[in-house]
């Protein structure tokens, strides 16, 4: 088992074929936007981006769906108060308690969203995966691509979504250390996950090709594999 270390050490982690490991430091200690060091020599940085909030908060928290809940709510205690015979008037506080219960919920989710959109930075370089997160304590995981058994994408009708990765099976990352950014549920075998990310499609092909020409002795996904992203509530998945 691949154990997770929490270090302070200001030197680039290693990009080989080494587990995934976490480090934590803080957001002005870094070199490079995203990373804890400099990249290596020979490795290249292929693409950058963070979740967006909106989509965060409407596809992973739900905040439609809790909307709509309170609204029916709503909705039942006004036909609730007229079928009783009574006047709204006297049912105004209940009902301001209520609308004011989830605006705050609502409102709490898409703080949240933001301000995990605002510390996250996914990270591809030519070697690995590094996610950036943290909102009180920022924390570096890095996964180098050797270490990956497969890749997979779900794209939204507006383009946005979420990239899969599954680890292989001897690699262990604690399920709290990535949450958000992870496959929910899955706490056994915690799947790392670029979620939210404005253009999945492209993000898919720019991992796709780095995973293709950096990988080695591993399932690996190819490019030509991840080029059609599926559109649904499953995910693609991609394994050679």
């Amino acid at each position: 088992m691949t154990r997770v270390n929490m270090t302070r050490d200001s030197k680039a982690p290693a990009s080989g074929g080494a587990g995934p490991s976490e480090e934590s430091h803080y957001e002005s200690d870094e070199p490079v936007r995203g990373l804890p060091a400099r990249l290596p020599k020979g490795e290249q940085l292929l693409w950058q981006g963070e979740p967006n909030w909106k989509v965060l908060a409407l596809r992973t928290f739900h905040a439609r769906k809790i909307a709509i809940y309170f609204g029916l709510l709503i909705v039942w205690d006004v036909l609730s108060t007229l079928y009783d015979g009574q006047s709204l008037s006297d049912q105004g506080m209940p009902l301001l308690q209520l609308t004011g219960l989830g605006a705050a919920a609502i409102g709490i989710i898409c703080l949240f969203c933001y301000a995990v959109s605002r510390t996250t930075v996914y990270t591809i370089t030519s070697k690995r995966l590094v996610i950036r997160a943290g909102i009180a304590l920022p924390k570096t995981i890095n996964i180098p691509f050797v270490r990956i058994a497969s890749a997979g994408v779900r794209v939204n009708p507006d383009g946005s979504g979420n990239v899969l990765l599954t680890p292989l099976a001897d690699d262990k990352i604690a399920y709290l250390l990535l949450w958000p950014h992870v496959q929910a549920w899955n706490l056994s075998h915690a799947q790392p996950m670029l979620r939210a990310v404005t253009d999945a499609a492209a993000v898919a092909r720019v991992l796709g090709d780095a995973l293709a020409a950096g990988g080695e002795g591993h399932a690996i996904a190819a490019r030509s594999q991840m080029e059609t992203p599926m559109r649904g509530p499953a995910h693609e998945t991609v394994a050679a």
